[in-house]
């Protein structure tokens, strides 16, 4: 992880927004902050860790409210860094904001994370940021940030704590812990064993013997079934000839009668053949000189009734046009007299357009009289507000000086929160404490119910789970040597009922097949062997049952045992953590120095916030006041500006209206006025109206009757023209039907027909020549087709003859054929069922066997298994091995730093030791090394474990960032540290510092300086000059 800017605003004692650019400090390889005790350097840090994980060290209760600076009423912490194997880039931010209801309500805080993709941010959650970081918060404060007081913190670590920190650091070494797997799979594996031997007996016994005869039956079958098949398929076939003979046999008879009725109809199809010929040659003579003859006569009486109408139309516009004419010449004589009208609107316009320019002059003039007050009075009111704006200001001024220091008020409650952390940080330690010993209580309860299951252990005093669990086991062992000693006399027994079935067999005089003698006198009985098989069969199924149980009870003992020692792991933990915050209760009282509290009572500082916010309120209301104060001030000055303004407009108005008086009264030159002295406007207004609306009026009149003029005279032509054109078509339609009716006198001379009255009745009839030759056609195919298939069946059933008799008969020989067939079917489909079973369980039961006899072994390398991993001792021993290589790669340092006096190595209980070579080589506690040396050997090991873990990430940036005062070292210690540091820079690593030592600033090539001021809070400067 590289840091690349941070922003901060409302955080602790950050009450301005400060933001801090890392590329330059970042290219200088070694960079530092500085600044006095609680300037707020440390900030900066948990700034960082706040945003990426949500958590901060000093405080776990309220964070929210605690965190956020009291004069703020927003918290924002914006932070970019470059992270992962590709060193992209990402932000997380984190804001809350303070209610402004009440001062102790903080919204909770938002956190938001992005990355930098292309050319823009994409959102991603806070678990892709912390993957791509690839530490928890708890190790990211042990190897990249490391906060104040916890740089030494992996070297003094135990070996339980370093252990659990390297597997997080080191994931891999997770998959060393092998003891809760193994014992999963060694129960797995013997419910499996379990489940297969069962499996084993529901299958039973398959018997090849009768496998073989049904393959033999089922063989024989098929066969039989073949000649069964042939047989069906042959009087199938015989059947199906005599089907055909019958159905051809009734088709003939029916032909016959269709033949029949077809000529039946012949008649009646000759008569329709002479109608259409008849139809047809009337209509080629005469249907088309008959329909032109009918419509010419049809246009004709059309147009003479046209044109009547038209003659009377051209009577009726001839009238109309002679009326119009008189009309509009006594319209014209008006029309040119208008003017006059129009000259007297114009002088009443003017009349009134003067008097409201009057009215006008004179309202002008009695609003500048208004104004001319106001302007008074608003100078008036800003002289006394501004009296009173500087009474306000003196009393602010005394309310600043009354209010206390927040900077104290804000360490004070910044104590007491760490106190009530402490203290209620040991009160759920209590409560995990008083967990843990419940579940161990439980655990051994468990054990008690476990050794109750046991019949023979029910009666005995409670035993400890060790003493029960190697209880079972002998007894176990007890129990595999009592059957292995029952089934060697069953073996015994059996080879018994093996001779007893030879003296079954055995008759007098003839030779015993084992000894060959004639005489047999006292020959071995079944019941002295079977009831005692039988008996030792039962008690080794028992004794099995009872090793089941055992079994059972041991693996949930093991179980037992291993939650209760993870519980008194935890139980030692938990003592621990109650002693170090005991310890650090007890520190921190002894930082309590301020006079006028006392660490018990915290209602005397609730007080006091309580007054300050009342005394920032009340200040926040006077500001609010004096705001208002100026503001209206400033609002009424700028009013005053525009009354002044508005008066000198008014001004100009006034001398403008003048001037349009003295225009009006020249352009009423010759106009008696006196005649409307005290007519309202209102009538001259209607006179006006009056003689504009008749000047319109009579010029409206006029060229609407024009218009209208010239409409009649139009259509008056128009109908004169229509009336000649008609008349010439009445003329050349009677020329026409004469012609036709001639013509159609000679058709009838050469036809048949008497009158056109014969022909007219022909025609009448309408008939649908395509309709009547289709059905004659029809007729004629069907004829045709009952002769043709008629002579084919003749030829098809020559020499045939259907019985119907031998054909029932012979149906009935194949539908016992089917029935056969079908029962020897179904023997087959039961036979074939069977062989698939029988033979299925053969194959289930090799299968099962073959995996049986591989989960046996496994079961017997798994429980070997389980005794090497019992506990995490492997684990600690493969974390060893990972914590030497980091103890070699920080000696390359280390040994180099102390100019090859020191070396760190592990002893056998895997703590740090130191070798000290200016002492002839001897070992002792890393806790003897003193300040100076310290600080080399825990900087050596976290720079060891920032390489492996940038190894572990894959990421190409190597930094660490160490928040270490360095003010209780020693002068020689110092001078280590700043050796250490000058050989930093020439390492390719990127490491940043924070301390308050004025003289590490020279040691230090880019810095950065914080500075807590009472107006501003904290405020980050990148000189100090």
């Amino acid at each position: 992880m590289l840091p690349v800017k941070l922003t901060l605003e409302g955080i602790y004692s950050y009450r301005e927004r400060q933001t801090i650019d890392f590329t330059r400090l970042t290219e200088a390889r070694l960079f530092g902050i500085f600044g006095p005790v609680g300037s707020g350097k440390s900030t900066i840090l948990e700034a960082m860790i706040y945003a990426i994980y949500g958590t901060i060290d000093r405080l776990n209760n309220d964070v929210k409210y605690n965190v956020m600076n009291l004069q703020s009423d927003r918290l924002f912490v914006d932070f970019e860094f470059r992270a992962g194997e590709d060193g992209r880039l990402y932000r997380a931010t984190v804001e809350c904001r303070r209610s402004k209801k009440r001062f102790a309500d903080v919204s909770s805080p938002k956190y938001l994370y992005h990355v930098w993709e292309g050319d823009e941010w994409l959102p991603c959650t806070r678990e892709e940021v912390v993957g791509a970081i690839g530490l928890t918060a708890q190790n990211f404060k042990r190897v990249v940030i490391i906060p104040q007081g916890k740089f030494q913190e992996f070297l003094m670590l135990r070996d339980k704590e370093r252990t659990d920190m390297m597997m997080e650091l080191f994931g891999e070494l997770r998959r060393y812990d092998l003891g809760g797997r193994v014992a999963y799979l060694e129960g797995e594996t013997t419910r499996r064993v379990i489940d297969l031997r069962g499996q084993l007996t529901g299958l039973g016994e398959v018997d090849r013997e009768r496998l073989a005869e049904r393959k033999q039956r089922y063989v024989a079958l098929q066969e039989e079934i073949a000649g069964v098949k042939k047989e069906i398929h042959e009087g199938q076939e015989q059947v199906e000839r005599g089907k055909k003979v019958k159905q051809l046999t009734d088709e003939r008879v029916a032909r016959q009668e269709e033949e029949r009725k077809l000529l039946e109809q012949r008649e009646a199809m000759a008569g329709l053949q002479a109608r259409v010929d008849e139809y047809e040659r009337c209509l080629q003579q005469f249907q088309q000189p008959l329909s032109r003859h009918d419509e010419t006569g049809r246009r004709l009486a059309e147009s003479v009734r046209v044109l009547s109408g038209y003659r009377e139309q051209l009577t009726a516009k001839q009238v109309e046009l002679t009326r119009f004419s008189g009309q509009f010449s006594q319209l014209k004589q008006a029309y040119e007299g208008r003017d006059v009208l129009k000259e007297r609107a114009g002088h009443l316009e003017r009349l009134l357009h003067l008097r409201a320019i009057s009215k006008e002059r004179d309202e002008l003039k009695e609003r500048h009289r208004k104004g001319e007050e106001i302007v008074v009075a608003t100078r008036r009111e800003i002289e006394v507000l501004q009296e009173q704006l500087r009474e306000q200001k003196e009393r602010l001024e005394q309310l600043n000086q009354s209010i206390p220091d927040m900077k104290m008020l804000s360490d004070i409650r910044e104590w007491y929160n760490i106190q009530q952390h402490i203290r209620e940080e040991l009160t759920r330690w209590q409560e995990e404490l008083a967990g843990v010993n419940k579940e161990i209580a439980r655990e051994e309860g468990e054990v008690r119910m476990v050794q109750e299951q046991y019949p023979a252990f029910r009666a005995l005093q409670a035993m400890t789970r060790e003493a029960l669990q190697e209880a079972c086991r002998e007894r176990q062992e007890q129990l595999a040597a009592t059957v292995k000693e029952i089934r060697e006399e069953w073996l015994h027994l059996s080879t018994r009922q093996r001779l007893v079935d030879f003296a079954r067999e055995l008759s007098e005089g003839e030779p015993c097949p084992l000894c060959g003698a004639l005489s047999h006198p006292a020959p071995l009985h079944a019941t002295e062997v079977e009831g005692e098989l039988k008996e030792k069969a039962d008690r080794v199924a028992g004794l099995e049952e009872e090793g089941k149980v055992l079994e059972r009870m041991v693996s949930r003992l093991t179980v037992i045992g291993e939650r209760l020692r993870s519980a008194g792991e935890r139980k030692e933990q938990i003592t621990r953590q109650q002693d170090v915050a005991r310890e650090r209760l007890q520190e921190h009282l002894t930082r309590f120095t301020w006079e006028g509290f006392t660490p018990d009572n915290m209602q005397r500082l609730t007080d006091e916030m309580n007054r300050v916010a009342l005394l920032n309120k009340e200040k926040l209301d006077g500001e609010t006041v004096r705001g208002d104060m100026e503001k209206s001030i400033e609002q009424k000055r700028v009013n005053l500006e525009k009354y002044v303004a508005r008066l000198d407009e008014i001004s100009r108005e006034i001398v403008q209206r003048d001037s349009q008086v003295g225009l009006l009264r020249e352009q009423q030159a010759g106009f008696d006025e006196k005649e409307y002295e005290g007519v309202p406007n209102m009538e001259i207004g209607k006179e006006l109206d009056e003689c504009r609306q008749r000047f319109e009026q009579v010029g409206r009149d006029y060229q609407r009757d024009a218009a209208r003029l010239q409409v009649i005279e139009a259509d008056f032509r128009r109908w004169e023209g229509s009336v000649e054109e008609k008349s010439k078509e009445v003329i050349h339609l009677q020329q026409e039907l004469e012609e036709e009716v001639q013509e159609l006198s000679r058709l009838l001379k050469d036809s048949t027909y008497p009158d056109l009255a014969a022909v007219r009745e022909v025609l009448a009839g309408k008939l649908d020549l395509p309709g009547v030759r289709g059905e004659i056609n029809r007729y004629r195919e069907q004829v045709h087709a009952v002769q043709v298939r008629k002579a084919e069946l003749e030829v098809l059933l020559a020499g045939v003859s259907y019985n119907e008799e031998e054909h029932v008969a012979l149906c009935q020989r194949v539908e016992a054929a089917l029935v056969r067939e079908r029962e020897m079917l179904a023997e087959q489909g039961a036979l074939g069922s069977q062989i698939k079973d029988m033979e299925t369980r053969v194959a289930v039961r090799e299968k099962i066997g073959q995996e049986l006899e591989g989960l046996e072994s496994r079961l017997m390398n798994l429980q070997m298994l389980k005794g090497l991993f019992r506990g995490n001792d492997f684990v600690k021993f493969v974390s060893s091995i990972y914590l030497q290589n980091l103890c070699n790669a920080a000696n390359e340092r280390f040994y180099r730093m102390t100019r090859q006096r020191l070396k760190l190595e592990l002893s056998e209980e895997n703590d740090f030791v130191v070798r000290d070579f200016m002492n002839e080589g001897r070992v002792r506690s890393a806790r003897t090394l003193s300040g100076g040396q310290v600080f080399q050997a825990s900087l050596s090991l976290a720079l060891a474990l920032t390489d492996n873990i940038r190894h572990l990430t894959g990421s190409s940036q190597n930094f660490f960032f160490l928040d270490e005062g360095f003010g209780s070292l020693d002068r020689e210690s110092l001078s280590v540290v700043f050796e250490t540091l000058k050989s930093l820079r020439a390492e390719n690593r990127v490491v940043g510092l924070i301390s308050h030592v004025e003289e590490m600033q020279q040691e230090v090539p880019a810095c950065l300086f914080v500075e807590n001021t009472v107006e501003r809070g904290s405020v980050v400067i990148k000189d100090k000059n």
